[in-house]
């Protein structure tokens, strides 16, 4: 009886890199004690993304594992696939309940970013300090430059856009998902595909964390 070949695996190349962000991290080392409490029960745990180090090599052999007719991780036994909840954990960012998904806006509406931003505050308050105007500030940065970035050092109106939705867990799950599919697939990945792996080696490192505690 003729013996039945072993299906080859293809295998998938993942780049990782994303902006030095020295300058993020300085600013996020300004946030302590209360402050950073205060910031952490608003925007989640999204500070610890600016100093995340995470060995490559183990994260590009899961990939390598990832089914895109599945949309899933498949191994021999059992079937991975990351969910809005797990994210929503691993965050600390609770999912609102609202539609997940909005197109940015075509029209800037400019007093409702200045809000979102503080931007309009007066000039003695920044004299005073104003943590309120400086933590979101920095978690507008982080969204725009670490979380869906678009360009280097730049903050796009889609990443406001979520900000001031407050609701980032269906988005960034949804682009983890297709910064791994369209590389399975050797579709043409984004312009910022290799950005968003920080994100991805993140959540990975967290949640080896989180099971061995």
């Amino acid at each position: 009886m003729a013996a039945i070949p072993e299906l080859k695996r293809k295998t998938c190349t993942y780049s990782f890199y994303r902006e030095s962000l020295t300058s993020l991290v300085e600013l996020s080392n300004l946030v302590t004690g209360c402050n950073q409490k205060v910031f952490e029960d608003q925007y989640g745990d999204i500070m610890m993304l600016l100093k995340m180090v995470v060995d490559p090599v183990p994260l590009q052999t899961l990939l390598q594992f990832y089914d895109p007719e599945l949309r899933c991780f498949t191994f021999q036994d059992y079937q991975l696939a990351p969910t809005l909840e797990e994210y929503s954990i691993l965050m600390n960012v609770p999912i609102k309940y609202q539609v997940p998904f909005m197109d940015a806006p075509k029209e800037v509406d400019f007093r409702v970013v200045a809000k979102a931003l503080y931007l309009s505050i007066r000039e003695e308050e920044v004299k005073k300090g104003n943590w309120e105007a400086f933590n979101a500030q920095l978690a507008i940065m982080i969204y725009g430059v670490v979380l869906f970035p678009s360009m280097p050092n730049f903050v796009n109106l889609a990443a406001i856009t979520i900000f001031i939705r407050g609701n980032p867990v269906p988005t960034l799950l949804a682009d983890t998902y297709y910064a791994i599919h369209s590389v399975a697939l050797r579709e043409k990945p984004a312009e910022n595909e290799n950005n968003r792996a920080a994100t991805v080696r993140y959540l990975s490192q967290k949640r080896e964390r989180k099971r061995s505690k």
